[in-house]
C-alpha cells in the first residue's frame, strides 16, 4: 500500500486527481471485501513515513494536500477494517503519533499566518481523532490520551471555527466517556464551559451534541452525588439569565431543551431533588416580557420547559407556586396581541398543562381573556378573520366561569358570520372547541342558551368534517337537559338568554336573504339589508348593557 500511495502522490498532476484516485481505490477495497477478500493494513512505517512528515509540515502548500490526502485514505481504509473486525495493526500507535505530532506542529505554526492548507490539516487532525479514539483502537495507540490532551490544550488557545468546535467535541465526547466533570472542582470549569461554548454553536448537530453529553454527564454524576442536579440546573439558570439580562436572543433555544431534558430526567431519579426555583421564575419573567424578540422555536422551548417544569412540580406544588406563576402569565399577555397570534401553538399548549395541574388556572388570566375576547370582537366586526382562529384557540382555555358571559357574546358574534366563512375548517373546529370547553367548565346551564348553542353547533354539521366534535357537543348539552341540571339561574340569565334568542333568529333572517345581497344584480335589497344592520345593532347593544349590568351586580 506504501507503493501505491507514493506512486498515486507522485503521478497526480493535481489534488483534484489524487482525490479522484484515491476515492476510487476506497471504493475498490470495499468491493474485494464484499467479495470476500481480506484487506490489508493501509499503515506503514520507514522512509516514505518520513517522507510524508516532511510533506506535512507545509513547506511545499501542494505537496502537503496531497499528503494530507494520503493520510486521510490510510485513516478510511484502517476504519473500514475495524468495522469488518480486522485487528489494528500494531505500528498504528508509532504511525498517529508521528502523524497527529506533526499536524499540530504544523498548525502551531500556521496559527496568525494565512495558509490554504489549514482547512485540510484541521479536517485530517479530527478524522485521526475520530478512530484513534475508538476504546478498542484505543487500547493499540498507546499514545492516545497524550495526543488528546495536547490537541485540546493547542484548541483552547486557537479561533473558535467549525473545524476546532467539531475537534473539540469529539474530544469531549471520549473524555465523558472516560470520566464526569463536576462544577463544583475549578479544575473540571474549563472542561464545562468548553461544553457550554458548544451549546451555543450555530451548527445544530455540534449544540445538540453537546447539550446531550452535558446531560449525560450529570446524571453519571447524580448517582454518586445527590447536589450535582440541583447544581447543574442552577447553574444553567444563572447561565440562561445572564444571557437574557444581556439582551441576547440567539442560540437559547438549546439551552431551553437542556433545562427540559434535565427536569426530565430529575423526574425518574429515586431521590427527592430540591431546588431553589425562585431564580427560574425569574429568569422566566425576563424572557416573556421581551417575546416579541424571540423567533419561534426559542419561544417553543421556553414553553416546553415551563410546561415540564409545572409538571414536574405536580398539581400540589403548582399551587404553592401559583403567586410566581401568574406573574409569568401576566408578563406573557403584556405582550401585543400579534405576539401571542404568532405564538398561539405555545401559548394553548401551555395553558391546557396549566389547566390540568390547576383547575382554577384561568381565573389567573381572566382580565386577559376580556381584552382577547374584545380584540377579536372588533376583528370580527371589522371582518378580519385571518388569525380569528387563533385567538379563539387561546380563549378556549382561559375559559372559566368569570368570563362564561363574555365567551357567549363571543359566540354570538361569531354566529354573524356568513356560511362563507364556515369554509375555514380552522376557524371551525376553533369555534367548536371553545363551545365544547365552554360546556364542560359549566359555564352555561340555562335551558334557552343550551339550545341556541345546539343549534348552531348541529348547523356545523353542515359546514365540513367536524362530526365527532359535534357528536361530543349534542351529547353535553343533551345530557344537561335530560338530567334537569340545566336552571335558570335568575331573572337576568333568563332576559340575557332571550336577548341571545333574538340575536340567533335575527342572524337566520340574515341567511335567508344572503342569496340576494351575494347577487350584484338585485340592487333593491340595500334597504332590507340596512334595516337588518339597524335591528342587529339594536340587539347587540342591548345585550352589551345587560351584560354591563350583570358584571356591576357580581361585583356588588
Amino acid at each position: 500500500m506504501a507503493e501505491f500511495l507514493a506512486r498515486a502522490v507522485n503521478d497526480a498532476p493535481n489534488v483534484t486527481k489524487l482525490k479522484s484516485t484515491l476515492d476510487n481505490k476506497i471504493d475498490g477495497i470495499r468491493q474485494e471485501a464484499e467479495n470476500g477478500f481480506d484487506t490489508p493494513s493501509s499503515i506503514f512505517l520507514g522512509p516514505l513515513y518520513d517522507e510524508m512528515l516532511i510533506a506535512l509540515g507545509g513547506e511545499d502548500m501542494q505537496n502537503a494536500q496531497k499528503w494530507l490526502l494520503a493520510t486521510s485514505f490510510v485513516i478510511k481504509s484502517e476504519d473500514f477494517r475495524y468495522r469488518r473486525g480486522l485487528a489494528v495493526s500494531e505500528s498504528a500507535s508509532e504511525f498517529f503519533d508521528g502523524i497527529i505530532a506533526k499536524i499540530l506542529d504544523t498548525l502551531e505554526a500556521l496559527e496568525d499566518k494565512p495558509s490554504v492548507i489549514k482547512d485540510d490539516l484541521w479536517r485530517t487532525l479530527r478524522e485521526a481523532f475520530d478512530y484513534i479514539l475508538i476504546p478498542d483502537v484505543a487500547a493499540v495507540v498507546k499514545c492516545h490520551r497524550r495526543l488528546a490532551n495536547r490537541a485540546f490544550k493547542f484548541v483552547l488557545q486557537t479561533a473558535s471555527t467549525e473545524n476546532t468546535e467539531q475537534l473539540i467535541l469529539r474530544l469531549m465526547r471520549w473524555m465523558c466517556s472516560t470520566r464526569t466533570f463536576d462544577s463544583e472542582k475549578s479544575e473540571d470549569e474549563v472542561y464545562l464551559n468548553q461544553l457550554r461554548v458548544l451549546q451555543s454553536s450555530a451548527n445544530d448537530r455540534i449544540s445538540k451534541d453537546a447539550s446531550d453529553l452535558m446531560l449525560k454527564n450529570v446524571k453519571t454524576l447524580s448517582k454518586r452525588d445527590l447536589k450535582a442536579l440541583p447544581a447543574f440546573i442552577n447553574t444553567n439558570m444563572k447561565h440562561l439569565a445572564t444571557e437574557i439580562e444581556l439582551g441576547a436572543t440567539e442560540n437559547l433555544a438549546r439551552p431551553f431543551q437542556l433545562m427540559k431534558a434535565t427536569f426530565d430526567a430529575s423526574s425518574r431519579f429515586d431521590a427527592n431533588v430540591v431546588i431553589d426555583l425562585v431564580p427560574l421564575w425569574r429568569m422566566f419573567d425576563a424572557f416573556f416580557e421581551q417575546m416579541h424578540k424571540y423567533d419561534s422555536n426559542t419561544i417553543k422551548q421556553a414553553c416546553d420547559l415551563l410546561t415540564v417544569v409545572a409538571k414536574w412540580l405536580s398539581p400540589d406544588l403548582v399551587l404553592v407556586n401559583i403567586p410566581y406563576l401568574g406573574g409569568i402569565i401576566a408578563k406573557i399577555f403584556d405582550n401585543d396581541v400579534d405576539t401571542l397570534v404568532q405564538h398561539s401553538q405555545c401559548m394553548e399548549d401551555l395553558f391546557a398543562v396549566m389547566n390540568e395541574l390547576c383547575p382554577d388556572f384561568y381565573l389567573l388570566a381572566s382580565e386577559n381573556a376580556v381584552r382577547l375576547i374584545d380584540t377579536l370582537i372588533g376583528d370580527i366586526e371589522r371582518s378580519n378573520l385571518k388569525d380569528a382562529h387563533k385567538l379563539i384557540g387561546i380563549i378556549a382555555h382561559m375559559n372559566g366561569e368569570a368570563v362564561g358571559h363574555k365567551v357567549e357574546s363571543l359566540i354570538l358574534r361569531i354566529v354573524e358570520l356568513n356560511d362563507s366563512h364556515w369554509g375555514d375548517a380552522s376557524l371551525t373546529q376553533a369555534t367548536l372547541r371553545l363551545i365544547h370547553r365552554h360546556l364542560s367548565r359549566g359555564c352555561s346551564k340555562h335551558p334557552r342558551i343550551l339550545q341556541i348553542l345546539l343549534a348552531f353547533t348541529q348547523h356545523m354539521r353542515t359546514m365540513g368534517e367536524h362530526g365527532i366534535l359535534v357528536d361530543r357537543i349534542e351529547l353535553e348539552i343533551g345530557e344537561i337537559l335530560s338530567t334537569g341540571n340545566a336552571t335558570a339561574l335568575n331573572a337576568d340569565y333568563t332576559l340575557y338568554a332571550e336577548e341571545l334568542k333574538a340575536y340567533v333568529e335575527l342572524r337566520g333572517t340574515e341567511i335567508q336573504q344572503g342569496g340576494q345581497r351575494d347577487n350584484p344584480d338585485k340592487q333593491d335589497t340595500a334597504p332590507a339589508e340596512d334595516t337588518a344592520k339597524t335591528k342587529r345593532d339594536e340587539v347587540v347593544d342591548a345585550i352589551k348593557k345587560k351584560l354591563k349590568s350583570m358584571r356591576q351586580s357580581a361585583k356588588t
